[in-house]
Parts: structure tokens; sequence; C-alpha cells
């Protein structure tokens, strides 16, 4: 009998691993006519040439000697999505110039804190500015604005004003998310009056993680007014550094009270809204809990405003009472410190 094209093809062993297998009804050859198993072999034969066609490809980047190089020819040749700062992009502007690098679409995420100077960085790293087609800004100008340091340009040469947020104003249209995957409806609450019509996506009413009440408090959220401790409430050791003892011990022995119950360290964080008060608290965390295996250390101490775009299952929040309307004063730092919650 006449040689198939199955009998012929001299790569069955490199193909036998494919799909479906070299033969069968799903198989590569199919063996009932010879014309289709003919164009199989074809395509197989195509298959090999882009294989030694993406290794002639890396014969390039083997002569390549330093990391720097070797990241350039990437960049350039091989990389379909590229990560990287506003602040990086500026740095490496000249650079990507240099080495005639190219795009068509930018998605910049966390766009609302973003200073509007640094959001047009990113649409300027490539020599042919009309290549590139599309720009996605992701943000959320409910929540926290750029950080300016200069007091007087942020309120009154509104540099803090990101190039997000003044789409938003200017009545851009705008695609706004209407449903939360984050936190308990409950949690979401305390924040979704903020936003236009905002639900709940299935997933956080059926799962377990979000119907199960958090062992040891009444409470999904809870707000405890912490009285003076030992004669004394709010201190500042040094202007704008504000503290409160009494509130720093509260939140450690809150801490300490959900490890002896169970729950792990990493899913809980200690929020405060000044930079004294999270000193306060991770001396007291040094203290009372890091020395004992039993209680370790909390995933994070820090700022509100550091902690934006991040999240944990519970958090402790230490607001520290002030004489005048410190931080909160600004709705968004406040929609920022509520929602950074997923179960607690």
């Amino acid at each position: 009998p006449a040689a198939t094209p199955h009998d012929l093809f001299p790569f069955r062993d490199f193909f036998a691993t494919a799909p479906g297998g070299l033969t069968g009804e799903t198989g590569v050859f199919k063996r009932a006519d010879a014309a289709d198993d003919a164009a199989a072999a074809e395509g197989c034969f195509r298959h090999l040439d882009s294989v030694f066609d993406e290794l002639a490809s890396y014969r390039a980047f083997e002569l390549l000697r330093t990391p720097r190089l070797r990241g350039d020819y990437l960049v350039t040749t091989e990389a379909r999505v590229i990560g990287l700062t506003c602040t990086h992009a500026a740095l490496a502007r000249r650079r990507l110039l240099e080495l005639s690098f190219a795009y068509d679409n930018i998605v910049m995420e966390e766009a609302a804190q973003v200073l509007e100077i640094e959001t047009l960085i990113p649409l300027l790293l490539q020599k042919d500015p009309t290549r590139l087609k599309r720009v996605v800004l992701i943000g959320d100008h409910h929540q926290l604005p750029p950080v300016v340091k200069g007091e007087a340009f942020q309120q009154y040469g509104r540099l803090d004003q990101s190039l997000f947020t003044r789409f938003v104003r200017l009545g851009t249209p705008t695609v706004q998310l209407n449903q939360q995957g984050r936190a308990r409806p409950s949690l979401a609450r305390l924040y979704s009056w903020r936003y236009k019509e905002l639900g709940d996506l299935p997933a956080v009413r059926r799962s377990p993680a979000f119907r199960i009440a958090n062992a040891g408090f009444a409470h999904t959220a809870q707000l405890v007014d912490v009285p003076d401790f030992e004669g004394a409430g709010e201190t500042t050791p040094t202007a704008h550094f504000y503290q409160n003892l009494g509130e720093a011990e509260y939140a450690v022995a809150t801490f300490q009270w959900m490890r002896l119950l169970g729950y792990p360290a990493d899913r809980i964080a200690i929020l405060t809204t000044y930079n004294g008060q999270k000193h306060l608290i991770r001396d007291v965390v040094e203290r009372r809990c890091a020395p004992f295996p039993i209680f370790g250390r909390p995933s994070a101490i820090t700022t509100v405003d550091r902690y934006q775009g991040q999240q944990s299952d519970f958090i402790l929040l230490s607001l520290v009472r002030t004489h005048a309307v410190g931080h909160l004063r600004d709705v968004r730092r406040l929609v920022v410190a509520l929602s950074r919650a997923r179960l607690g």
C-alpha cells in the first residue's frame, strides 16, 4: 500500500504530546483523507518554523552581557505589557526615546492620585506621539488626591487636582462601577453613600467568608470612645505630631484580643490619621506584642493616606481627637479610612 502523510512525517515523536494526540478523531492526523493529513503535516512544519524563528530572536539576547542591555532588548522587542510608575517613566524617558520605544495603549491605575503633570509623562515616551491610540485612566476621585507638600500651591494653585479629577469635574463621560466586591454589604454601607447607586456583587452576599460573624465582636463595625488615659488625652510632643496613648493602648489591646481568639496577624492592620499616633502604636506593639509569638505584629501599622489602594480583612482605626477638626475634614480621607476593611 502507498505510504500516507502520517507514515512519511519525520517528527512524529515531537508532536506525540500535541492536544488530542498524533492520530485519532481529535489528533493531528485523522488518517481518513490523505489531503487533510497532508494539510495537517504542513501546519506542523509551519509550527516548527515559528519555533526556530523564536530561537533565532533569542540569539541577540545571548550576545548581550549586562542586565541593562538585556532589559532594553526585552522592552523593545519581546514585551507586550510593561508596568512602571510615572516617576520611573520620567527618569527613563531619555533612554526609552533612544531605544525607539513604541506603544499604542496606556492604562493608568490610581489615576486620581497622580499629579496632573505626572499624568502627561507616560504619554511622551516615544518619538512618534501620533502612534498612541488609547489612554485609559482608572481611579476614584472620591478618595485622596495627589500629595502636594506646599499648602499654598495645594489650596490656591489646585496642584492637588489630578487630570482624572479634572475630566470628571468638566463632565467628561465616564464609566463608574456600580457594584463592589471588596467588603461585607454592612461595611460597604459606611461609604456607599458617597457613590451613586453602589451595590454589591453576588459573591459578597453568598460567600461564607462574608456571611459568618466575626468571633468575639457584637458588631461588624464598632465605634469606641476612648476616655482620657491616666489623666491625659491627646498630646503634641512637637507641632502637628498628635498622639493619644489611651487610643494606642486600646488598639493594641484589641489586636491582642483578636490574636488570642485565633485571628491571623497578617489579616489585621492598624491605621491612624496622624504620623505621631502611628509611631506611638508601633512603640506599643514592639513592647506589648512583638516579643511574644502568640501575638506577633499586625500586617501593617501606618497612616490612612499611606494605606490607600490596599486592604485588609480587619482594620483597627485610631482617629485621635484634636481641638479642631483635623485630617477628617476632608471627606475623601474618611472614605479611604472606612473602605480598607473587608470583614470588620
